[in-house]
Order: C-alpha cells, then sequence, then structure tokens
C-alpha cells in the first residue's frame, strides 16, 4: 500500500511540472510574437521613409502635415504687388520747382515763383494781414484760409495778422542789411541772406498776433500750441525750432510757417524732422527701395528720391496711380505715390515736363476763400527768415 502511494505522488509532481513547461513555452512564443510584430513594424516604417525620402515627399505619417503647415506660412508672407513702371522726364530747371524745395545758406534759390496769388480778396476773415500787398503761391494761401478758420473755430481767437510773405531779392536785402547794422555782427541768424530765404519761394509765411501791447510774433504758447500742433494736417511746418538750429543755421522762430504739402508735412513731423533732416533721409529711398508711409487717415503712400541727371532726368512714377513731384533746390527730386490712387499721376512741376505714356503737369491750385476784407496794421516789419 505504502509503495502504491508514493507512485502516485511521483505522477502528481511531473504533472505539474509539465504544466508549468507549457505555460513558459506559451509565454516565450507570445513574447517572440510581439518582438517580431514589433520589427516588421519598424522595418516597415523605416522602408517608408526611406522611399519618402528619395521621392521629396518626406516622411509618410508627417508629410501630410508638414506640407500644410508649409502653405499656411506661405500663405501669410506678404504677397509685393505688381506695378507697371514708367518715367516722367524732367528739365534741370525743374529742380528748383516744387513744395520740397531746400532753401538756406547752403542752397540759393535762383528762380522767381510762378503763380503767385495775393492774399488780399482771397483770404478769408478768420486772420488779418499787415499790409494790402502780400502774396503766396495759391496752394499756400488756400492752406493758410483752411488753417485759420479751423484756428479759430478751436481757440475763437481772431488776432492772427500775416505779417510777411514772399519778398523779392531786392526787399530781402534792404531787411538783411538793416539787420546787420542793428547787430553789428559780420553776419545775420535771424535774417537770411538775399537768394537764401524761403520768403523769396512763395511757401513761406510770419505769423504775429496783435494784443494791447501791439504786434508781436507767435511763441507757439497758449492758444497758438494749436497752431504748433495741428499745421501739419494743412500743409505746413514750424520752419526753425531751437533744437534742429545747429542744422537749418536759423535760431528758433515758431512764427515762421513753411508750406511742403500734407503727406511732407506729416513725415516730416511725426518722424521729428527738419527740412534738411527729411530731405537727406529720403536719399536713401530710391524708386527700387521707396520710403513707405502711412498718414493718420490711412492712405499709404510710396516717397522716394531721384537724383538730378543733368539737363534731363527720367523720374520713374508707377502707371495709373496719382503722384506729385517735387524739386528740391539741391540736386533732386522727391516723388510721391497714393498707392490708393488710380488716377493719371500730375507734378508740382512745369507742363512743360513729358514722359512716355505719363505727363507731369502743374497742379496749382486756386484759392477758395472768401473776398473778405483784410485787417490790416501799422506794426514793425519782420526781419526773420
Amino acid at each position: 500500500m505504502s509503495y502504491s502511494s508514493k507512485g502516485r505522488k511521483v505522477r502528481r509532481r511531473r504533472k505539474s511540472v509539465n504544466v508549468r513547461n507549457l505555460v513558459i513555452l506559451i509565454g516565450g512564443a507570445v513574447v517572440a510574437i510581439v518582438l517580431l510584430v514589433l520589427l516588421i513594424s519598424g522595418a516597415v516604417r523605416l522602408i517608408s521613409k526611406g522611399l519618402g525620402a528619395l521621392s521629396g515627399l518626406g516622411d509618410g505619417s508627417s508629410g501630410g502635415s508638414s506640407t500644410v503647415s508649409s502653405d499656411a506660412e506661405s500663405s501669410e508672407e506678404p504677397v509685393e504687388p505688381e506695378y507697371t513702371w514708367t518715367t516722367v522726364q524732367l528739365a534741370e530747371a525743374d529742380e528748383r520747382q516744387g513744395e520740397l524745395i531746400l532753401v538756406n545758406s547752403s542752397h540759393e534759390y535762383r528762380s522767381e515763383p510762378e503763380d503767385l496769388l495775393i492774399f488780399y480778396g482771397n483770404k478769408t476773415s478768420s486772420y488779418g494781414l499787415k499790409e494790402a500787398e502780400m502774396y503766396a503761391k495759391s496752394p499756400v494761401v488756400t492752406a493758410m484760409n483752411n488753417m485759420m478758420d479751423a484756428f479759430r473755430a478751436a481757440t475763437g481767437n481772431g488776432s492772427v495778422l500775416l505779417t510777411s510773405a514772399y519778398r523779392d531779392v531786392s526787399y530781402q536785402q534792404q531787411l538783411y542789411d538793416a539787420d546787420l547794422a542793428s547787430s553789428g555782427l559780420a553776419t545775420s541768424d535771424s535774417v537770411s541772406k538775399p537768394g537764401c530765404s524761403e520768403h523769396h519761394t512763395g511757401y513761406a509765411l510770419d505769423l504775429s498776433y496783435q494784443s494791447t501791447s501791439g504786434n508781436n510774433y507767435l511763441d507757439g504758447t497758449g492758444d497758438f500750441a494749436w497752431l504748433v500742433g495741428n499745421c501739419y494736417k494743412y500743409g505746413f511746418i514750424v520752419r526753425y525750432t531751437e533744437e534742429k538750429s545747429s542744422i537749418t543755421g536759423i535760431i528758433s522762430e515758431p512764427w515762421h510757417y513753411r508750406y511742403v504739402g500734407t503727406v511732407h508735412a506729416e513725415a516730416i513731423t511725426k518722424g521729428g524732422y527738419c527740412l534738411e533732416e527729411y530731405i537727406e533721409m529720403l536719399k536713401l529711398h530710391d524708386s527700387t527701395n521707396p520710403y513707405e508711409f502711412t498718414s493718420e487717415s490711412g492712405s499709404s503712400y510710396l516717397i522716394y528720391y531721384t537724383a538730378g541727371a543733368g539737363a534731363s532726368t527720367d523720374v520713374p512714377v508707377i502707371s495709373g496711380k496719382s503722384y506729385t513731384i517735387s524739386g528740391t533746390n539741391e540736386g533732386g527730386f522727391v516723388t510721391v505715390v497714393e498707392l490708393g490712387g488710380q488716377n493719371t499721376g500730375s507734378g508740382l512741376l512745369s507742363s512743360s515736363a513729358s514722359s512716355e505714356g505719363e505727363s507731369g503737369t502743374s497742379s496749382s491750385e486756386s484759392s477758395d476763400g472768401s473776398s473778405e476784407t483784410s485787417s490790416l496794421s501799422n506794426s514793425t516789419e519782420s526781419v526773420s527768415g
């Protein structure tokens, strides 16, 4: 009996060992299968990636998203507009015409302004005149009327007098000689030499105001701070400031306003330039690399410089876009192209300018000011500028 019991125990132990071996065998087989699947999957991925690289498509699993990303990036890049360029042919004399001409001790004005308009009978009632016969370029009279109407509406102040406008060379000589006699100096930093005064161009104005103490130059304070802060909207800049006197060569004159047109006036004012600095800045920007300017009204412009080429200069312009061109009186031209404009361009130069398909024509404006009686004053003579 004891023998038989021992035999059964042996059989049970052998059976247990066989089950354990079977489990281990099955587990090993499962692990081997998993490893084989992973190996095959990895091989497929490597083969797919290799084929994609050869075909230029990249990883098959990420190629689609990569393409979408590339398309998205390219769609965000600004698209350069395509323009059709032509040229306007301008003469050497045209370099001394236009609202942006630079006149100072280094750049004499050797022309006479055309299209001068008398203020008397063409002004509004918002300001007075020092004397009856005062002239300026026609656009300047219009801009002065508009600015002074807005000034009076904003401040209620109607005491401003136009003290000095256009001056010819002989009159400038009288003022210059008188200043030297008064100061005892060899040169003047308040009165420009004959031929070097902006007043000779018809684009400059001196403003004063009447008070109980008489006639006083504007100092840019009080009510008159409005003019300093808003004149650019009407095409004017305060030409001579204290901080730029080392460049302009003229002491601070907050009463001296220079007309340069609304686009240039805003660009100069917002950029903190004086006229000399502005033109030097524009010399860095030709038609292939224009200065891009957006006004506070949202209008966009391209502004660029073209160096004079002697007797005749071809100035690039964009066909179908409104543009203006001004000489600089220092060897070149400045063009302003309005990107939103769709009209045939017109220049600020003489109507003799011609081009292939375009022509520069004079854009002189007539004054829309009323013909009200002017207010005259017997104040002392203006000797600034």
